[in-house]
């Protein structure tokens, strides 16, 4: 668990915050100034299955879509059925819409197991050469799914197939961080970030997903002192 970092006010700005002690320039802040002729900046976020990203990281995704960031979020998987596929993907365009992701891609790949397949591989070399981020995030390593654990690898393979390296962030849908490198305050659009998940109307019939994502961002805010929702990010070694 990542120790409290005692008296870091909320700005409101859009800074990442760090645990005490820990600096990491590499890493933008989203509230920062844009240079004149400077391009816009580009995230990728990848999921093994629509909603994930708006658990994990939505709070982020709308500050950064806020700040002026072009994002991108492509999908791994697909729902078992032709049917069940289209309903999760109207709910998660309604839900990307409320956030301000500015395009998306499905792969298409079956769920339960994803593996490092050459076929997930080749979409996300083609999302890293398509989009070119400058960051992009995933589920971090440590997630209990099997289908969220191994995103991370097939990043990896992808970026040194492509030789599109960048800095990847971990994010944590329903694994917690042992110890996280990045808090990133969301006090100001958790409300948006908690109409996005309910988008997914499928999903919330199953388990209230909102409150448990709003549970998790409040701990983090009363662990780090970082604000009062916070998501919790870790560097992912490629």
């Amino acid at each position: 668990m990542a120790t409290p970092s005692g008296g870091g006010r909320s700005t409101g700005k859009g800074v990442w915050r760090l645990p005490p002690g820990t600096r990491h320039p590499a890493v933008e802040q989203p509230g920062g100034p844009r240079r004149k002729g400077r391009s816009m900046k580009r995230r990728l976020v990848i999921a093994a299955h629509a909603d994930d990203e708006t658990i994990g990281c939505g709070g982020t995704i709308s500050k950064y879509a806020e700040a002026g960031a072009d994002i991108f979020v492509g999908v791994l998987t697909r729902d078992a059925s032709d049917e069940q596929h289209q309903v999760r993907r109207e709910e998660a365009e309604a839900a990307w819409s409320t956030l301000g992701v500015a395009g998306s891609d499905w792969a298409m790949m079956r769920s339960h197991p994803l593996t490092v397949a050459e076929s997930s591989v080749d979409a996300v070399v083609g999302w890293l050469e398509t989009f070119r981020p400058d960051l992009v995030f995933v589920p971090h390593p440590g997630e209990e799914d099997p289908d969220h654990a191994v995103v991370s690898r097939v990043v990896a393979s992808a970026m040194l197939r492509s030789g599109h390296f960048r800095r990847v962030l971990g994010y944590e849908v329903w694994t917690p961080i042992l110890r996280p490198a990045l808090f990133e305050d969301v006090t100001d659009v958790m409300q948006k970030k908690i109409e996005a998940i309910q988008c997914f109307t499928t999903q919330m019939q199953e388990r209230d997903y909102a409150s448990g994502a709003a549970g998790l961002n409040r701990f983090r805010g009363v662990t780090t002192g970082n604000g009062r929702f916070v998501e919790a990010f870790t560097l992912v070694q490629m």
